[in-house]
C-alpha cells in the first residue's frame, strides 16, 4: 500500500497542538478553502471510536466520506480510518513529538487508490501531490495560529 509522509515543525506545546486538531471545527479552519470540507456529523472533540461524516471537493468532484478514530492517545497519536469513501483504503496517522523547539507533527497516510475508471485516472503521484499541497496549506495556517497565540 502506498504511503505518504509529511512533517510540520511548530513552536508550541504538544498538548496545545493536539487539543487544537482534536476539534473538527479547527480542521475546517486549517484546510484549504478549495477543499470545501464540511462535516455533516462529528463530535465537538474527537476521541477513540468517534465517527466523522463529511464531504470534500477533491479533483473537481464532490465526495462524501466517513472516517472513524481507531486510535487516540492524548497527546501523542490519532489514527483515522476510512469507513466509506472514494478510496479502497485510507489510514491517516497523526503523530505528535515534543522537541526542544516545540513539536513535530508527522502525518503518515497509507492509501489504496480506487478501482475502476477513477482509479485509472488517479495515480499515486497525483494523490501524493494533492496531499502535499493540502498539508502545506495546513502548515501555513497552523503557523499563523501559533504566532497569534491561538495555539499555545
Amino acid at each position: 500500500m502506498p504511503t505518504f509522509e509529511y512533517e510540520t515543525c511548530l513552536n508550541c506545546s504538544v498538548e496545545g497542538l493536539f487539543d487544537f486538531l482534536a476539534r473538527p471545527e479547527n480542521i475546517i479552519r486549517v484546510s484549504s478553502p478549495d477543499l470545501g470540507i464540511t462535516f455533516s456529523s462529528a463530535p465537538a472533540v474527537i476521541e477513540r471510536g468517534s465517527r466523522l461524516d463529511f464531504q470534500i471537493i477533491t479533483f473537481g468532484q464532490l465526495v462524501k466520506s466517513s472516517h472513524h478514530i481507531v486510535e487516540f492517545s492524548r497527546p501523542l497519536l490519532v489514527v483515522e480510518e476510512q469507513l466509506e469513501g472514494p478510496m479502497k483504503s485510507w489510514i491517516h496517522r497523526r503523530e505528535y513529538e515534543a522537541t526542544a523547539d516545540g513539536v513535530v507533527l508527522r502525518d503518515v497516510v497509507e492509501f489504496e487508490k480506487p478501482g475502476g475508471i477513477v482509479g485509472l485516472l488517479l495515480t499515486e503521484s497525483k494523490i501524493s501531490d494533492h496531499l502535499e499541497d493540502g498539508l502545506f496549506y495546513r502548515e501555513q495556517r497552523l503557523k499563523e495560529f501559533v504566532s497569534n497565540g491561538e495555539i499555545a
